[in-house]
Formats: structure tokens, sequence, C-alpha cells
């Protein structure tokens, strides 16, 4: 895991010295795979997370993180909203109107859970 978010990290430029030290693979834990996680363990990935937070980043650094975070946040919502929209293929439909709302959707499948629910018993 701290190898991971060192190799991430690389992509935004050289970290200070201190935090190269601890992205080397001479954790306690990488001898020991099965062994649960030590305080010294946390320590380190802290150390890098602290290096990370006092890091001055540039703005041509923060504009690219920006822009891979809008990217990951408008997939998220893509997503939820193809969910959305599967989920209302399969509800019975009052009308078809208009589209149902992401509310009057989640309240249609409750309500038609819990009918078919009662058909069961």
């Amino acid at each position: 895991m701290a190898m991971q978010m060192y190799s991430i990290l690389n992509d935004f430029g050289p970290l200070p010295a201190f935090c190269e030290t601890y992205g080397s693979n001479s954790s306690p834990s990488s001898s020991q795979p099965d062994s649960p996680a030590t305080s010294d363990d946390y320590d380190v990935d802290m150390s890098q997370k602290m290096c990370v937070q006092n890091k001055a980043v540039s703005p041509v650094v923060m504009k690219k993180r920006r822009l891979a975070a809008n990217a990951r946040e408008r997939r998220r919502m893509q997503n939820l909203n193809k969910a959305f929209d599967r989920l209302r293929l399969v509800l019975p439909s009052l009308g078809n109107d208009r589209q149902l709302s992401k509310y009057e959707t989640l309240q249609m499948a409750q309500t038609y859970i819990n009918a078919l629910y009662d058909l069961l018993r």
C-alpha cells in the first residue's frame, strides 16, 4: 500500500528526501506479509502523508490534481445516474409523462420492494 502511494505521488514530481526514505520496501511488515499492521507501519504511512501535506505544490500540479478529481467525480455521477436509470426500468411506472426524480425513484423502489415482500408472506 505504501509503495503504491509512493509511486502515485512520484507522478506529481519529486518528493523531499525525508519522504523518499520511507518509500522503500524496507518497512517492517514487508518481511512478514501475514503479520498484522504495527504502530511502526502506521507511523511510516503517516510520515508519508505529512510529507505530502507540508510540501508546497506548484500550480501546474494543483491543476492536474483538480482536473483528475473532476474527472473522477464526473465518472462517479455518471455511474450513479446510470444506476438510477436501470432502477427506473424495473420499477412499475405510473405514467410516462415525466421521469421520476432520484428521490421519487428511491421512494418507489422502497414501496415496490415492500409490496413484493407482502406478496411472499
